[in-house]
């Protein structure tokens, strides 16, 4: 049984043409930045005959969390080659991906799937999104986006008090492939929101947004016009302030990798939300705990105010 590496540059199409076959896409057209020669470095692949056979996409980003910056890695792109499963690659090079992320200062890792495979590496389902179902009502002007607009999208996506922290030139990127959360995806845009629109089998859906929430359900009503549609439903994180909303899972997985870098990075946070004397019992309590229970306690349910934290919605940072 072959080991796990971190890629290199030569692996990089073979990776690409891994992924592609797996999941029927071209992946590194739909995901440029996670597969690029810059990050290379921080996928993980298995090798067979000098050739990726297993790989974890692993993409680092940062968190800004109401202005509070926690170092993440986005997980995707999860694969084996059909002919080289049943070794037990997956779990070797998740394992080993781990290593290589705790190496990298990254404190959290957000996974986008939930299968066993996660459940068995610890990793937990945080809280879930809000779906907002919005019908014909008071629309506004809009047009759709170009990459001239990349500028304001990102003003306005700035704005957004828990969200990805992305750059200028991936962000162009991304956007430019027409892509997100793997879809062929649209984007329309005023003077004061954005909306991304994706077409799914239950219909069309809102999966990232920028402004106001009062302006995104009205640029949300002027796509309904424009389409003649009956309705269409908003993805939003928990912060989307609507008269009614209807649960939804969040789209993955998630885990704390490193204590020391996630108590590092979000230590102002905590004593933001916290008096001092509660940030020290969590302190004692979280320092008690195993790892497996330390997720729980931020990410799925606790006493402490603040907890759990908020993750942002993937929009077209999925990978």
């Amino acid at each position: 049984m072959s080991s796990p590496v971190r890629a290199e540059i030569g692996d990089l199409e073979g990776a690409i043409e891994l992924a592609s076959l797996v999941f029927n896409t071209e992946m590194g057209k739909i995901f440029p930045v996670l597969f690029s020669e810059e990050n290379v470095k921080n996928i993980t692949v298995v090798k067979e005959a000098g050739r990726p056979v297993a790989m974890i996409g692993l993409l680092p980003r940062g968190i800004s969390l109401f202005g509070h910056r926690m170092k993440v890695g986005l997980v995707g792109s999860v694969c084996t080659h059909p002919d080289y499963r049943g070794k037990n690659y997956g779990a070797v090079t998740l394992a080993k991906a781990e290593e290589l992320a705790i190496d990298l200062g990254l404190s959290l890792l957000i996974i986008s799937g939930g299968r066993g495979m996660y459940q068995r590496f610890g990793a937990v389902k945080p809280p879930g999104l809000k779906k907002i179902v919005v019908k014909h009502g008071r629309a506004t002007a809009m047009r759709e986006a170009k990459r001239t607009d990349i500028g304001r999208i990102l003003d306005l996506y700035r704005l957004k008090p828990v969200r990805y922290i992305r750059s200028f030139s991936d962000f162009e990127k991304i956007f430019s492939t027409g892509y997100a959360v793997a879809r062929k995806t649209k984007t329309y845009i005023n003077d004061r929101a954005y909306i991304t629109v994706v077409e799914k089998e239950t219909g069309n859906h809102v999966v990232e947004y920028g402004g106001s929430s009062k302006d995104v359900i009205s640029l949300t009503r002027s796509f309904i016009e424009k389409e003649g549609l009956e309705e269409c439903t908003i993805i939003a994180d928990r912060l989307f302030r609507s008269e009614e909303s209807l649960p939804c899972e969040f789209p993955g997985t998630a885990k704390v990798i490193s204590k020391r870098h996630f108590f590092d990075q979000m230590e102002s946070y905590f004593t933001e939300v916290m008096l001092s004397e509660d940030y020290d019992r969590f302190l004692e309590s979280a320092e008690r705990l195993s790892l497996a229970e330390l997720n729980q306690e931020i990410l799925c349910c606790s006493k402490f105010k603040g907890l759990p934290i908020t993750l942002p919605d993937y929009g077209f940072d999925y990978v």
